[in-house]
């Protein structure tokens, strides 16, 4: 093979394609990186954005009370008291479940009734120092006697509260009892 001599190494033109070449490709890592670091950053942000509404929580006031019904054959309605710590809470958007060892009930909004205790301001919040009364018609014969049960409730953020229940094993007509276990 016959070699030329001006073909033995790069030109100065192909020197400058690869450099150029070199320079783009880091352009693009290095733009790929960056849009890596500023999508995890915001992600941060919105982590501890959302951790100071994390201590939220939704409290019972005292005892969980059932009222048996007329033929004392399960609870017909549960009465009790909440308030908020922490961030307000929209009083519409609490949720309230109930499980059993059978399985869990949502409780519709339907069949439950709120009531203002103490409201500081008139804004439809749970904020700290107001105490809502609650009122919840659980399913007929959901709630039989010595039935174990958990009212769940479930505030739109933050943490849960779970109170453990128990109803009594005889129930008179239409007579209240102290059904949480705490």
């Amino acid at each position: 093979m016959i070699t030329m001599a001006g073909e033995d190494g790069f030109s100065g033109l192909e020197a400058a394609i690869v450099l150029i070449a070199f320079i783009v490709v880091a352009g693009v890592f290095s733009f790929a990186i960056l849009g890596a670091g500023f999508s995890s950053s915001d992600k941060a942000k919105e982590v501890v954005l959302d951790g100071g509404r994390s201590p939220t929580a939704v409290m019972v006031m005292g005892s969980v009370v059932g009222r048996a019904d007329d033929t004392t054959h399960y609870i017909e309605k549960l009465f009790f008291s909440c308030e908020a710590i922490g961030e307000p809470v929209p009083v519409s958007a609490i949720r309230f479940s109930i499980l059993t060892p059978v399985g869990i009930y949502e409780i519709p909004s339907s069949s439950v009734a709120l009531s203002w205790h103490n409201q500081v301001t008139e804004d439809g919040f749970l904020s700290e120092g107001e105490i809502l009364k609650v009122e919840i018609l659980p399913d007929a014969g959901l709630l039989t006697p010595d039935t174990p049960f958990t009212l769940i409730i479930n505030p739109p953020w933050g943490v849960p509260v779970n109170v453990r229940c128990q109803v009594p094993p005889g129930l008179a007509r239409k007579n209240y009892y102290e059904v949480d276990s705490g």
